[in-house]
């Protein structure tokens, strides 16, 4: 039995199947392209929608202009100085807060003020939860849990302490309670002047004396 050869005209016919599929695959292939844009072209649209819609109903923000009662904080602060008879005083705290367009006065947290009597002495000190110091005029205001410790034994307890660094005085207008050499004092105001050896008790005070035998 003979065969014969394959023609060029039976060879197409053999691989139209072929590409018949791959001309369909290529078609299948375009409308997936052309689906994916038009979803890609929503999507765009949605959102650039949105931005609009978003950027014509948003409400009108104010900038304000650089607020002067902004503040400064500081980390463990010190200051110093010294006293009208050239003893030398120091001002700790645990964080100080300045108002940007405030150049004297810092408000104080725990605040410690240390300073002598007298030359020669050791150290006094003056303690509380709370201050404000006038850098300038060096006058410390405290308020609450004030607690003042001399170098001589006298140890006071109040509220409210405005102890001037320059002459070293202290005084208060809310009750304070001493101990010291005397006894014991209650007043509802005071002063504390002439190096701590002049204290005036104020409207109203109550005391125990300790008689010197």
């Amino acid at each position: 039995m003979t065969t014969q050869p394959q023609t060029t005209s039976d060879s197409q016919t053999l691989w139209a199947p072929r590409r018949t599929l791959t001309l369909e695959a290529a078609r299948a292939h375009t409308r997936r392209i052309r689906v994916l844009r038009l979803l890609l072209l929503m999507v765009a649209s949605s959102c650039i929608g949105l931005l609009v819609w978003e950027f014509v109903n948003q409400e009108n923000i104010e900038v304000d202009d650089d607020d002067p009662t902004q503040s400064v904080k500081m980390v463990n602060p010190r200051y110093s100085g010294r006293t009208d008879d050239g003893l030398p005083f120091y001002l700790t705290a645990k964080e100080a807060v300045r108002a940007t367009g405030d150049d004297t006065e810092v408000e104080l947290v725990d605040p410690v003020m240390e300073f002598f009597r007298d030359a020669g002495t050791e150290k006094s000190v003056i303690v509380a939860r709370r201050g404000v110091y006038d850098d300038e005029r060096k006058i410390l205001n405290l308020r609450m849990d004030v607690n003042l410790k001399t170098d001589d034994g006298y140890d006071c307890d109040t509220s409210h302490a405005r102890f001037f660094a320059k002459s070293k005085n202290i005084e208060g207008d809310e009750p304070i309670s001493c101990i010291g050499e005397f006894g014991s004092v209650k007043g509802n105001a005071y002063e504390i002047l002439d190096n701590y050896e002049t204290f005036i008790f104020k409207n109203g005070m109550s005391a125990v004396l300790e008689s010197e035998e």
